[in-house]
This record gives C-alpha cells, sequence and structure tokens, in this order.
C-alpha cells in the first residue's frame, strides 16, 4: 500500500506491525507536522495492517479496504497538523477510516467474497474448514447494525480499549459497552446456523 502527499509517494513496508506507545506515536506527528516524510512513513507503517483489517472486515472486500485504507491515508496525512492529541494518533486515524467506511457502506451493498484466511494447512480438509468458519463469521458480522459491527471489529480484533471505541466512534464508554453487549447476544444470534453445523 502506497500513500501521497500532493502527489508525492509515501513508501509503506509490509514488515509485521508492532504498534508502539502512543506517545512516540505523538513525537512522530511532529516530526510529520515538521515536514519529515520519513516519520509519516513510520505511522503508516505501524498502523496500516490494523487500518486495513478493520476496513477489510467492514467492506467484506479487500479491494474495497485496500482503496479505503489508501483514501484514509491520504487524509490523514493532509489533516495531520489538526491532530490536537486529545487522543492517540491510531484512534484518530481509525475514526477517519470508521467516516470513510460508512460513507462507502451508504454508497454500495457490501460485497461478498471469500474470506482471505490464514496461511494454507497442510491439511486441505482443515483448511477448508477453516474457510468456512472464516465465511461464516465475516457475514455474521456483515449481518450486524454498522455500530455494533464497528465496535466489535475494534474491540475483537484491533483490541482497543472502550475508552479508545468511544474515541474513535464518538460515543461514551458507556454506549460502547452497549453497543459490545448487543453485537455479541446478535452474533451468536447469527452464527446458530453455522454452529448447528458443526462449522464454528
Amino acid at each position: 500500500m502506497r500513500s501521497a502527499n500532493g502527489g508525492r509517494q509515501v513508501a509503506v513496508s509490509d514488515p509485521e506491525v508492532t504498534t508502539s506507545p502512543a506517545s512516540d506515536d505523538r513525537e512522530l506527528v511532529q516530526q510529520a507536522c515538521a515536514g519529515d516524510l520519513a516519520a509519516f512513513e513510520e505511522l503508516v507503517r505501524r498502523h496500516q495492517r490494523g487500518l486495513f483489517s478493520y476496513l477489510y472486515r467492514m467492506t467484506g472486500n479487500s479491494s474495497d479496504a485496500e482503496e479505503l485504507a489508501q483514501q484514509a491515508l491520504v487524509k490523514a496525512w493532509q489533516s495531520l497538523r489538526g491532530f490536537r492529541g486529545g487522543s492517540s494518533f491510531k484512534t484518530w486515524l481509525y475514526r477517519i477510516g470508521i467516516n470513510l467506511a460508512l460513507n462507502f457502506r451508504a454508497r454500495t451493498k457490501p460485497t461478498e467474497e471469500l474470506v482471505e484466511s490464514m496461511p494454507a494447512e497442510e491439511n486441505p480438509a482443515e483448511e477448508f474448514r477453516q474457510r468456512q468458519r472464516d465465511v461464516a463469521v465475516q457475514a455474521a458480522l456483515a449481518g450486524l447494525p454498522r455500530d455494533q459491527r464497528t465496535a466489535l471489529v475494534l474491540s475483537v480484533y484491533e483490541e482497543m480499549s472502550y475508552r479508545e471505541i468511544g474515541a474513535a466512534m464518538g460515543k461514551s464508554v458507556r454506549a460502547v459497552d452497549s453497543l459490545l453487549f448487543r453485537a455479541k447476544q446478535n452474533l451468536r444470534r447469527l452464527l446458530a446456523p453455522a454452529r448447528e453445523r458443526g462449522i464454528v
């Protein structure tokens, strides 16, 4: 994935991402605001994979997720001087991604796509079962109301705290708690047919 700065390309590497403390991110933001493109590239390297993962689970399509992640990173670069540090850079970036995902879903219907599962198992039967589980979970997530899906994805897959989720979604911690409670209830209901068939 690559992000642009007014036509300039921000190279993005693919190594495993390990999120650094928010204080380190803020230092990089300050450096990037001062014109240090390498600092912004480091921010992208740290958070691009998680952002793509979130957007993929929201759209159900890797191409759409890639495009939205690109848009989010470009918008983050363009709006970087507006980042006030009231939340972590990650939370601020995900809020941009959330808004883009919601606008995208308002314009289009989710595209069904075979979920890209974990690397192929040596056992073909186990690989097939894993793909079935992935498809069932993706379909169940797509069936949740958008706020419930957003909160659940940020909590389970991105391991955000309730406070971080609230900051990203513009909601109180109590509202996040309520969303997650209902999301888990609905997800169990939506997964019931797959559970009865022994898929999940």
